[in-house]
């Protein structure tokens, strides 16, 4: 089992949970539930990430930004989201009815759509409880940790979350890094 059989479990567990977002995210709005329809644009984000479908993350995390702000979100940015979430959705249709035959090259490049990530196997239970003792003590070995195991780390975390990682680490914010393995953390 590779990279690409990981890779294309990715892609149908997204297919399967995602398919519906758009509709969600217009129920929450109009019902005025501001933060579910956050939840809903921050998980959609997250998980686009992870399959490398950057219009629709950035489209995601605009909403959310908006969302977070306090101020609703701009319904043409919703349907702009919507419609790009459909067109990832057609791809994957197509992909995932033979996947043998088509490959991951029958996605289109990433300004249209999808691009292939490979995969690391993902970090164990116990280098993540180890990680998560290093930060908790403010061990710069943490950032060593997270350089050698980036590839494993990204697989387990997503690419959104595998960014705040950086971007803490980057920092020398290990309670947010904390915060972003666990989160809940400090918060």
């Amino acid at each position: 089992m590779g990279d690409q059989a990981m890779y294309l479990r990715v892609l149908t567990r997204f297919h399967l949970d995602y398919r519906d977002n758009a509709a969600r995210l217009r129920e929450a709005l109009g019902a005025g539930d501001l933060p579910l329809a956050q939840r809903i644009a921050h998980t959609l984000k997250g998980a686009a990430a992870m399959i490398e479908a950057r219009p629709l993350r950035r489209l995601a995390a605009d909403v959310e930004q908006e969302l977070r702000a306090g101020a609703g979100a701009d319904p043409r940015l919703v349907e702009h989201l919507g419609r790009e979430l459909a067109r990832v959705m057609a791809q994957l249709d197509a992909l995932l009815q033979c996947p043998a035959q088509a490959g991951t090259e029958a996605v289109t490049e990433p300004e249209e759509g999808l691009e292939e990530a490979p995969l690391d196997a993902p970090v164990s239970g116990s280098d993540m409880a180890r990680l998560c003792e290093m930060l908790d003590t403010g061990d710069s070995a943490a950032q060593d940790f997270i350089e050698e195991q980036g590839g494993g780390l990204r697989t387990l975390l997503g690419a959104a979350r595998m960014t705040e990682l950086q971007a803490a680490m980057a920092a020398f914010d290990f309670e947010e890094a904390l915060h972003v393995l666990r989160p809940g953390y400090g918060h």
